[in-house]
Order: C-alpha cells, then structure tokens, then sequence
C-alpha cells in the first residue's frame, strides 16, 4: 500500500523554540552552525561541534557545562548519550589522523580540567585514514563498532568504563561504505546489524555464534543514516527510496510503499519519523547521496528543493504529521517526552504529540472509528474509553441502514453501559434478529436485568423459537445469566408452561411448580403427587394453599395427605414411574380416569397413591421401611365406622391410650395405638385447615374423625381437640339439616349427641348451645342448660330469635341467680319499638333492679338507653328523678359536712393563735384529778385542767395533761400513720386500681393528709 493512499492527520503539534543563549557570552548553542552532533538522554541535551566541544544544556534550554572533548581539534562527529546512565561517548575525527573515542562520566568532574572525567580514550587503529560513516554502542557498554567508509566494521571490546583489556578488531570487511550499525542484545546474545550502500547483514558479536560469517538478509542496502533500530521487537527499519522496510535478525519483514529520496530515518515510540527531499528535479537522488556523503547542509537557495519530515504509524497505516524544513534537517532527537529536530537553520522545532482524546475526537470527526480503537487499545486506554468508541462506531454503522455491523460494535460496547438505547433503537427498526442477539449476549455477560429477561423472552416468542428458548433456560453454570423469577413468568405468560415449570423445579422453585401444574396445566394428580414428594414444611404450605382446589378435584388423595400429616405420619415419598409399580400397587389405585400428563415433571400422572379407604398401602410408592400390613388411623375410620363408635366409652370416642386398647369391640383399636409414630416436624393446629374444607363436608368430616382418634391415643393439646370436637359437632348437625330423609337426620343427631354427651368431650358447652340453636339441635340446648346454668347465653338465644316473651321469662327464672341479665335486658327492650311494646311493663322493674343492686352506674344506664332511639324520657322520668333526687341529697349532706369541717378547722386555727400569741389564765379552784381544792405547789397546762403536784407522779417537760394525754396520743398515731402511708405509693396504686369510684380514691388520699408536700429543715 503506496504512502500516499495513508490517512493523513495532524496528531503532532510542531511549536518552535528559539536559541535562547544567542546573544550570551558562551555563544549560542543549538543554532551554532559549527555544531556537528547532536544527542539527548538522562534528562540532557548534548551539543557537540566540529572544534571538539561538547555543551550540555538543561530542559530549560540553559547550557550546564562546557567542556573540550577533544583538544586536537579535530570534529565530533558520533556521540552517543546511555539513556539511564551517566556515560557519553564521543567520536572525534581530524584530517590525516586516527580517530579517538572517549568515553565520559557526566557524574565525575575532572580534577584537573573543567568538565566531567574521562574514562578511557580510544585511538582507532588504521593502516589508512578513512572516513567514520557509522557508528554505534552496546546498552551495556561492553562494545562499541564504528563502520568505514571503505566498508570495514571495527568493533572495540572490553572494560570501557575502566580503560583496561580493550581490543580492536575487523568483525567485517566489504567493498561498500558502511551507512548505519545498530546493536541488538537478546538471550546473551550480541547481535550488531550492519548496513551499506549495497547490502543489509547482520554479524554475532557474543555468544555461541560468535566469530560466524555476516549473514546478509537482503542485497540492497541504504544511504546513510537510513537505518534505525526499533528495540521492543528487535527490528531495524531502512528507509529507502522506494519504500521503507523491515528487518528481523532471520529476514526481511514487511514494507511500506514511500516513494522519494530518504535523507535519515528515526523511530520514535511506536512512529517513524523519515526525513525525506522533494523530487525537484530528475537528479533528486544523486543529489541526495551527495547530502549523505559530503554531509552538507542546503540553505534557502538550494536547488534540490525543501525538505519533508513525516512522522508515520507503520503499524495502524496512517501519517501522524507532515512538515517541511526549507534548510534541511540536521538532527532529530527524542527526550523529555517529546520529539524534536533541528533545522539546518539552527532552529529547534518541538513536536508534541497530542493526548488520546484529542486525536480520538479527530478520528471521530472522520468516522474513522476502527483506527480510533486500534489507538485506544494501543495507547493503554482504560476500557470504559474503549467501549464508547465502539458505542459512536455502532451509531454510525446503524445511522448507515448497517444493522448486522452496528449491532456487532453494540455487543462490544455491552459492557459499558446504555443497553436500553440499543435497545430502543433495534425496537423501532423491528430488527428482532439483532435485538436477540444483543440480548442474549447481555445474559450470557450477567448483567442483564429483570427487564432484559422479559424483552428476550417475548422476542423468542415472537420468533417462535422454541429450540433458543429451551436452550436459554436450560443453560448450565454455577450462576443464572437471567433472572429466574422473571424467566418464569414470560414462559407462563407466553404459554411454555413446561418451561416454566422446568426452570422452577430445576432452581428448586417447589411452590411455582405445584402452581403452574395445578393452575396452568390443570393437571391436580400429578400436582398432588409432586407436593407429596416436598420436605414436610413445603408440602404443608403447598397443601394449605391449594387444599381447596386439590379437595375439588381429588378429594379422596387430598384427603389422606391431610391426614397423614396432622397426624404425624407423613414422609417425602420419591416420585417414580407408574411402569415401576406392583401389579398390587396398580390394582390399589383404582379405576378412577386420569387427567393429563404432565411432561415437565418427567413423570405420568398417578392414581390415589394413599389408599386409606381401601385400608392397603402400596409398599412401592413409598420411600423407605414400611411395617406391614399395619393400616393407618384414616383406614380404621373410613373402613368401618362402625367399630370407631364401638370403640367409644359410653358413646364417645376414648379419652386415653388405655381406653382405646381395652375398650369393648374394638378389633382395630389397636392398630391406631400401634401405627402411632413421633413426626420430625411440628404438627400444626388442625383448625388451621378447616377453611380449606368449606366446600367438602364429607371430607372434612373424615379427617376430624381420624385426628381426634390420633390425639387419643398419642394425646395433644386440649384446645386443639376442643376446636376439633367443635367442628365435627357443628359438621354433624349440618349434615343432620342438610338430610334428604328422617332416619338419615336421626342417624346424624344421634352421632352429635354421642359426641357431646361422652366422657370429659372437651368441648365448650356455649359453643354446644350455640350450634344446637343455630341447627335446630332441641337435645343440644337441653343438655347445656342443665349441665352448666348457662343463663345469660340462654337469654341471648331468645334474643338471637327475637323471642321476647322467652326472654322474659329467662329473667325471671334466672335474674336473681345471675344479677347480669338485667343490663343485657335493659339493651334489648330498648333495642327495637316492637320488643319496647311487649316489655315496657318489665323496663321499670329492671332499672329498679339495677339501681338497688348497683349493676350500672346512672351514665352507663343513660348510654345505653340512647344506643337507640326507642326509650323516651317518659318511660325513664321516674327513675331518673329518684336517681337525680338522691344525688342531690348526697350533694347537700356533703356540703354540710364540708361546712362542719370549715368551722372545726377553724375554731382550731383561733385557739392555736391563742395559745401562741395571747397571755392564758387560769381559773380552776379544784385539781381536775381529786376534785380537792388547789394548793400550792400547783401544776397548769395549757388545756386549762390544774393539778396538785403531789397528784401527779411524775413532772417535767415532757409531762402531758392526764385527762388529754389519750386524745393526743390517737391523734399522733393517725398523724404517724399518714406519714408512713405518704411513702407507700404502691398501696395509692393498688386502691385506684381496685376502686370502682377513682375520684373518691384519690379524695380520701386527699383527707388522710398523705398528698401534702413535706419540707425538711436543713440545720
């Protein structure tokens, strides 16, 4: 491919950089035409000139150091800096005399000269002075070749560094100019690659193959300068003017059409930069050997015309920029990160490359999206940069009708984000094909998500591609790549019920399969079957939730599974094929006609695998050892009911294990006491199941009877069996009710009376009354009133059937004995204006009745007369005028006492003021204890009794009137035990909650004086 079908773009930014040190006093440094070599490395410009100095300038293009690298005077015209290290090598050449090659450590200065230490200085050895037209220097310093321009290869080996044991040698000898040398190293092997006008070779300088012949890779050869070495891959480039080729240590490589004369070449990262002339006139390439060879320099009037620098990407095919020098190019070095050339008008042009989004976006304006990748991935680019690239590129392909292209970009920019544009863009254009793709690719990456599982749900439904649909769900991997709720629901939605179930028993989804086989598919067997086969807490949830829907279409199954596992006998049972069964097993099953198969469970459809009403079980439907040929409590029941009831004590079922065993004509009593087991789960209440029987009677009927034999004979809680005997009692008198014939109804009477009347039925007898109300059950209301005087409950049974005049009757009969009729009376005459008309002669009798026993306060009574608006005020005057009366009178004893109290409390106030501020006389003539007149010595206290002193026996401070001594003694004890009540908080507590009246609790709290605040005097 010729260079001038490439791409050309402008990812380098060419800034120029005038000499700054033109007008110093040191002279001007890179635009001094005296310079003959140039360099770069360690962080360092290198400037040599053909006087023999060398000046080394800064980044910030200020010289450093000046020295004489070579005080002959002859030229410098190779140097070489060691990248990473602090050694120079320079070459000097003077007219008829040998060349010298020294070696510099930029790190020593010199001790007797300016300028760093020289480590060992070269004389190259030969018998004719010739030229130096190439030369080059190993990484590791340990050879250094120079190439002649009489075709001989020099190669110098040993301690460079220390100037000992150094040898010169003739490695190659040819008839033609030597034009470039490059060192390659690799698996301690030294490799120097030898170009001339003529010829490329190569020639081993270490190792096994050293001394061996020059091996030529190809018999054409270079200009001088036209040779580069690429160290990554060992490769020299060589620039011709055809083209530019490549070379590897075993051939020629491939190469790039470039027509023109070549002047130099240099590679730079991953780019070539070539120096190149114009073709102005015919003679372009002589004039150009003529460059190489005489080493001129062209000035602005040279006539071969300006000079072109391209900067090429060989690998990805485009030009990174193009520029042209009008006076040639005298070097091109590459440091502090950018690529620079001087001009052969001493100006230095700076050539920066451009970072990665700046030559994206050009690319991207170019549509040229492939190379944008190329570069991403090649310049390190992070991944989320490279997936927008294949984002715009899959824009671009779609905006250009490209759907198949686009969506492959799209899947490669899966990664980063945005699906639901793609999406949406492969919606509206209907391509379904493309949008499965996608979709599947976002499934098999893992990140798709509920929606994505939908969409591609629908898409195969669309295009009826089952096989892709099934191989989507049954995909294998420890991890799903959909999500499985979702998956589900499209296939029951799309009408793939089996694949929906598949997936749901496959991820052990247990309760979606019993719900697909039982509502999508119908089919009630096998969905019976498979929720035999679950663990105890599955199969239980599973069987309460579709107990009603199984009870309608398989009762009998349903029925036994219900037992079995209220009655602590159930176990998984492993789903097998009907082929597998007994000959015995397939006769027990019935003739019953089978309903679908279900294929996704992978197993036909069964018969009534639990057999009780046949009183057998086939050994081969269940898992595990099997004690034959012991029924089960549901076959004792079923099979013959009539020795269950002649199993019950004085015609209930028996209350004990013992009961059941000895009990009178019990032939298979005993089979329920030995086919008892202790479940490994916790049996649940079974009145938690008995909505699940609404619409099956008979069923539920004999699932009670089989239970409440169970818990006789392993036993169980007593609420459990009360509810039970409940049920069944209730279940009886409906079948009773619900009887086509008379003996049919007094066969199911007889069997609820058995049941109520037995011994200790723990059953509630309110719940007795209320059934036998409820179903017309005489026997039933009989028995409960005369065992349990249950009096309110049979006054609300006549309420329940607005039998007021019974009502009455009940009140009268019972209201002494049971006091709480009367305020259920009084709601009910007042309840409704035909039940006020019968009673309103009783409405009297019951609120005296209240009143006098204290049944309900005034405002409860007054509540619930206004419940309904049936009591008028006429009705109720009297007895609220007695009750407003009597309230009134309270009001005004209370109100005199209060009164009392006042003036008490205060004639005490006055006579205390006395006593505290007011002189007292004593006036007694007789001692209050002998009644003898006073004589001295006299005692007086300040209640005004006298005493003689010999009447009292005892006198000091502390001595108290004898005739008060005993008052203030009770007062101080009350006052003592009010204080110590002040701290009893609990007891306050105790009394408020037991007061009917708490207003008159905290009252006398009040009184007793235990709410004052106490003050405590701190001395």
């Amino acid at each position: 491919m010729a260079l001038a079908a490439w791409r050309q773009f402008t990812f380098f930014d060419a800034l120029p950089i005038r000499d700054p040190a033109v007008a110093d006093d040191d002279g001007p440094l890179y635009s001094d035409p005296n310079v003959s070599a140039v360099c770069a490395g360690s962080g360092s410009l290198y400037l040599a000139t053909n006087k023999g100095v060398v000046k080394i300038v800064s980044r910030s293009l200020k010289l450093q150091v000046s020295f004489v690298a070579h005080d002959s005077g002859g030229a410098i015209t190779y140097m070489e800096q060691l990248d990473g290290t602090p050694n120079l090598i320079t070459v000097a050449e003077t007219e008829n005399s040998e060349p010298q090659v020294r070696l510099w450590s930029l790190d020593k200065p010199d001790k007797k000269a300016t300028g760093p230490k020289c480590n060992a200085s070269i004389t190259i050895n030969m018998k004719k002075i010739w030229e130096i037209t190439a030369f080059a220097v190993s990484d590791d310093l340990s050879a250094i070749a120079l190439g002649l321009a009489n075709g001989n290869v020099i190669l110098v080996r040993g301690d460079l560094l220390n100037d000992k044991g150094l040898k010169q040698k003739v490695i190659f000898e040819s008839s033609d100019p030597v034009t470039g040398l490059a060192f390659y190293e690799a698996s301690k092997t030294s490799l120097l690659y030898i170009a001339t006008t003529t010829r490329i070779l190569t020639i081993f300088t270490s190792g096994k193959s050293q001394g061996l012949p020059a091996r030529v890779l190809e018999d054409k050869g270079c200009g001088s300068g036209c040779m580069a070495l690429k160290k990554p891959t060992g490769e020299i480039l060589v620039a011709r003017d055809d083209a530019i080729y490549f070379y590897t240590p075993y051939g020629r490589g491939p190469c790039y059409m470039y027509d023109g004369p070549k002047d130099s070449i240099f590679v730079y990262k991953s780019y070539c930069a070539v120096v190149s002339l114009s073709a102005a006139s015919s003679d372009a390439s002589v004039q150009s050997s003529l460059r190489r060879f005489v080493g001129s320099v062209p000035s602005r009037d040279d006539p071969f015309g300006t000079t072109k620098f391209t900067i090429l990407d060989t690998e990805n095919k485009f030009v990174a920029y193009t520029g042209h020098f009008v006076d040639g190019v005298k070097a091109i070095f590459a440091e502090w990160g950018d690529l620079y050339v001087l001009g052969g008008d001493g100006q230095l042009y700076r050539h920066q490359e451009r970072d990665l989004q700046s030559k994206l976006d050009i690319l991207y304006q170019r549509n040229l999206y492939s190379l944008a990748l190329t570069l991403a991935v090649n310049a390190g680019a992070d991944d989320k940069r490279v997936l927008v690239i294949y984002k715009k590129y899959g824009d671009y392909l779609y905006d250009k009708g490209e759907y198949d292209e686009a969506m492959g970009q799209y899947i490669k920019a899966i990664d980063g984000g945005e699906a639901s544009q793609v999406i949406r863009k492969y919606l509206d254009s209907q391509r379904i094909y493309n949008l499965t793709s996608y979709l599947e690719e976002l499934h098999n990456r893992g990140i798709a998500t509920a929606d994505h599982t939908t969409l591609l749900l629908n898409c195969y439904a669309k295009l009826k591609d089952t096989e892709k649909l099934e191989t989507f769900i049954k995909s294998e991997g420890e991890n799903l790549k959909f999500d499985l709720d979702t998956a589900i629901q499209m296939c029951r939605q799309g009408g793939y019920f089996q694949q929906a179930a598949y997936l749901a028993e496959k991820h052990g989804q247990n309760d979606l399969v019993v719900d697909i086989t039982l509502q999508d598919l119908g089919d009630y067997r096998s969905g019976l079957r498979f929720i035999r086969s679950l663990p105890a807490e599955d199969m239980y949830y599973n069987l309460t939730r579709y107990g009603r829907v199984l009870l309608q279409h398989v009762p009998k199954e349903t029925t036994s599974l219900f037992i079995d596992y209220f009655t602590g006998r159930y176990s998984p049972r492993k789903i097998v094929n009907v082929a597998e069964f007994d000959p015995s097993a397939a006769a027990a099953l019935g003739n019953e006609q089978q309903g679908p198969t279900s294929p996704m469970l992978g197993f036909p459809n069964y018969k009534n695998l639990i057999p009780y009403t046949t009183g057998s079980r086939p050994a081969s439907v269940i898992s595990g050892p099997i004690v034959e040929p012991a029924p089960t409590i549901m076959s004792t029941i079923t099979n013959n009911v009539g020795k269950l009831s002649s199993a019950v004590v004085g015609g209930v079922l028996p209350s004990s294990r013992a009961s059941v065993v000895n009990a009178p004509g019990t032939a298979d009593a005993a089979v329920i006491v030995s086919d008892a087991v202790i479940p490994d789960y916790k049996v649940p209440k079974p009145r938690t199941v008995f909505a699940t029987f609404v619409d099956q009677p008979e069923e539920l009927i004999v699932f009670l009877e089989a239970c409440i034999a169970h818990h006789r004979v392993v036993g169980g809680q007593a609420s459990d069996e009360a509810d039970m005997y409940t049920t069944l009692f209730e279940m009886y008198l409906q079948r009773a009710e619900a009887s086509a014939t008379e003996d049919e109804k007094n066969k199911w009477e007889e069997k609820s009376k058995e049941l109520i009347t037995g011994f200790n039925a723990p059953i509630d007898q309110s719940n007795v009354l209320l059934l036998s109300h409820l179903y017309s059950f005489r026997d039933g209301r009989i028995l409960v009133r005369e065992r349990e005087n249950l009096y309110i409950d049979i006054f609300r049974s006549s309420v329940a059937v607005s039998d007021t005049l019974g009502a009455i009757q009940t009140l009268h009969k019972y209201g002494d004995e049971e006091p709480e009729l009367y305020p259920l009376a009084l709601s009910y005459f007042t309840s409704s204006p035909e039940v006020m008309a019968v009673a309103s002669d009783e409405l009297s009798q019951v609120l005296n009745k209240i009143e006098q026993e204290g049944l309900m306060a005034p405002l409860q009574v007054i509540q619930a007369l206004s419940v309904n608006a049936v009591a008028t005020v006429g009705i109720v005057k009297g007895y609220l005028s007695e009750i407003i009366e009597r309230e009134k009178k309270e009001i005004e004893t209370n109100r005199r006492l209060t009164e009392s109290y006042r003036q008490e409390t205060r004639a005490k106030l006055d006579e205390i003021r006395e006593l505290e501020t007011e002189p007292r006389v004593f006036q007694s003539t007789r001692c209050a204890s002998c009644g003898a007149p006073l004589d001295l010595p006299t005692v007086h206290f300040m209640c005004k009794h006298s005493y003689h002193r010999r009447c009292l026996n005892e006198v000091n401070e502390d001595t108290e009137c004898p005739q008060c001594a005993p008052n203030n003694a009770t007062i101080r004890a009350i006052r003592r035990a009010q204080d110590d009540m002040a701290d009893r908080h609990d007891l306050f507590k105790t009394a408020l909650e037991e007061g009917d009246d708490k207003f008159k609790v905290v009252s006398d709290f009040f009184g007793r004086g235990v709410m004052e605040q106490v003050d405590y005097l701190v001395e």
